[in-house]
């Protein structure tokens, strides 16, 4: 409990530093590793305004086709993982592929479950002030290993937060495949804002936490 608190804590003070330090993409968070209950989804699948895209039918993409499926196929594409619903792959069909999904609306989030990253996976996100790259390299040491793990650790739900309106999203594989499931764009507050409540929550939850680890003084002989 306490790495995990020491990690979000970490991540939510690189989210506030960020979102002061850059006028585009303030911020690219992960949801912390995946597993079959819990992190396959967003928090904000719910808020108002809010799109869920959960691959059981095509949402619109446009470029290289995208396969929708499910299970595991060796050599095209693998479940993210705990996924037992339909995903979408990019990649399986054509190799490189370059798939396009159009976003309207006043969108600054957008969140995905991405399943067993590779080197070869990236997704461009756009807004007013450009093109963004979000990679394997972009987390760093959180995925282990960083290399198209279909264990739980190579699979995360990401969390991409912009300061004006993210307008089209580039999925792009030069190998096979890139996995993803869940995709979720909605308006959000401003990140910062989100990312002092999230860390006001932990806190609360961490002062919880170590009281109910105290000795009782109640006994039974």
């Amino acid at each position: 409990m306490k790495r995990a608190f020491a990690f979000v804590t970490a991540a939510v003070a690189g989210l506030l530093i960020s979102s002061s330090a850059n006028a585009a993409i303030v911020s690219v968070t992960s949801g912390g590793v995946a597993d079959a209950l819990s992190g396959q989804t967003s928090a904000f699948a719910s808020a108002p305004g809010a799109v869920v895209y959960d691959m059981n039918s095509d949402p619109g993409f446009t470029g290289s086709p995208v396969s929708f499926v499910t299970g595991s196929l060796s050599g095209q594409y693998a479940t993210p993982f705990g996924d037992t619903t339909q995903f979408a792959s990019v990649g399986t069909i054509s190799t490189p592929a370059t798939s396009t999904l159009l976003l309207s609306g006043s969108n600054n989030y957008v969140g995905l479950y991405w399943g067993s990253i590779d080197g070869y996976n990236s997704l461009i996100v756009t807004d007013a002030s450009g093109d963004h790259e979000v990679s394997a390299a972009t987390f760093g040491s959180i995925l282990n290993p960083a290399g198209g793990s279909q264990n739980a650790d190579g699979s995360l739900y990401i969390n991409i937060f912009s300061d004006s309106a993210i307008t089209k999203l580039t999925f792009i594989s030069t190998g096979k495949a890139f996995e993803f499931d869940n995709l979720t764009v909605a308006a959000v507050p401003e990140a910062s804002t989100w990312a002092m409540m999230i860390l006001g929550f932990l806190g609360l939850g961490f002062l919880g936490y170590r009281k109910s680890m105290k000795p009782s003084a109640f006994r039974v002989a």
